[in-house]
């Protein structure tokens, strides 16, 4: 049976996910979706700050980025998938995954302080950031000038293709190095 690819793009927040997630989508001709512009979607539609909606609005999209992912698969659509999700969110996933498609995790991997700094750097540059996410750390950092250092993290841990890419400058391994791993153990 001819089974889909779900490339699974991950790592701390600030880690490259989304830069990485669309050079590889262009580059592999692999349509993308991103958890986190499910979550602006979502937001849009009730047209009021993240902070503001019901308590369980992350589980809601949680379930929303599952159950696509999940549709497409089925459909025999390869994906390209990207959230910040650390083990225990991806265990909830990742099994259902493994039924519908070749699983490939692909971790941006960078120090957790440098991490950190760019995503409050990229929380700073664009408020509209806090509108969508409830960035807390650029929240605190705009009220009280105090940097969070990065939060633990918990790497996914699958019996599938795993692959670390540091993501601290130029991507090594590189694009075409990352291709060759995904077609490798698809």
């Amino acid at each position: 049976m001819i089974k889909p690819k779900c490339i699974v793009i991950t790592g701390r927040p600030g880690s490259g996910k989304t830069t990485l997630t669309d050079k590889l989508s262009k580059h592999l001709y692999i349509p993308k979706v991103s958890r986190d512009e499910l979550k602006e979607g979502y937001v849009n539609t009730f047209g009021i700050k993240h902070d503001l909606l019901p308590k369980d609005t992350n589980r809601i999209v949680n379930d929303i980025f599952k159950d696509t992912v999940i549709q497409l698969l089925e459909s025999k659509i390869s994906l390209i998938i990207e959230a910040a999700f650390d083990h225990k969110i991806w265990e909830y996933f990742v099994s259902d995954f493994m039924k519908v498609a070749n699983v490939i995790i692909i971790i941006c991997d960078i120090d957790a302080t440098k991490s950190a700094l760019r995503h409050l750097e990229r929380g700073l540059a664009n408020p509209k950031r806090e509108y969508y996410h409830g960035d807390k750390g650029v929240s605190v950092y705009r009220e009280t000038g105090y940097f969070e250092p990065g939060e633990k993290y918990d790497l996914p841990e699958f019996d599938v293709p795993t692959l670390l890419v540091s993501t601290e400058k130029e991507y090594c391994p590189t694009i075409e190095e990352i291709e060759t791993f995904i077609n490798e153990d698809s």
